[in-house]
């Protein structure tokens, strides 16, 4: 049995934004030993980060406080540079093309310590959708295992880590987010980021 209804939307606003990037940057977080999705999930957050300031100035810009207020933090985002990177990014990959990244990526071994014998073997692979595979025998003679990815991601133009990067950006807008709340804001907007994330 099947029901089909209608799916009211929900106000967009600029704390769902931020919960939607922030979906992004755990996606990211997930997806961190695949060389398809995690670009794709990096695009996403970019424009959800990006898109929180200009839901955020829609919700309220019609209050005569909001002006003032925006002005500063205006001036404070635009002086960061973890922030201001991630804005050209953003530019980047919709615009343009893929923000180029850097893969750094090896094997965790069962084994501590490990003992390579000159017969023995590591193969580094990607499966059809994209997951990283490292796979190795100690030597010729055992059976081939397969070690566990660990992986990392940086931005070409400066050797930042993305997700070090992507996490400083959420932080920083949920600063910017908080602030107007506590001034002018309601209880409904507040605790955008909680203490586990």
């Amino acid at each position: 049995m099947r029901m089909q209804f209608t799916m009211v939307p929900l106000p967009m606003t600029a704390a769902e934004k931020f919960q939607e990037a922030a979906f992004f940057y755990n996606q990211m977080i997930a997806t961190v030993n695949n060389t398809r999705t995690l670009p794709f999930n990096l695009s996403a957050f970019l424009s959800a980060l990006r898109s929180t300031t200009f839901y955020l100035q829609v919700q309220y810009g019609r209050d005569e406080r909001f002006a003032t207020w925006y002005a500063g933090a205006q001036e404070i985002m635009k002086k960061d540079p973890v922030l201001k990177l991630l804005n050209e990014l953003r530019v980047e990959t919709i615009h343009q093309k893929s923000v180029n990244l850097v893969v750094t990526s090896g094997p965790k071994f069962h084994e501590n310590p490990i003992t390579l014998t000159a017969t023995g073997s590591i193969t580094l692979d990607s499966d059809p959708v994209g997951n990283i595979i490292w796979k190795y025998r100690l030597d010729e003679k055992e059976e081939e295992r397969q070690a566990e990815p660990l992986t990392e991601w940086t931005f070409e133009r400066n050797g930042m880590s993305v997700l070090a990067a992507c996490r400083n950006g959420l932080e920083k807008l949920d600063i910017l987010l908080r602030d107007w709340n506590t001034r002018f804001g309601t209880q409904q907007e507040s605790g955008i980021m909680g203490k586990e994330n």
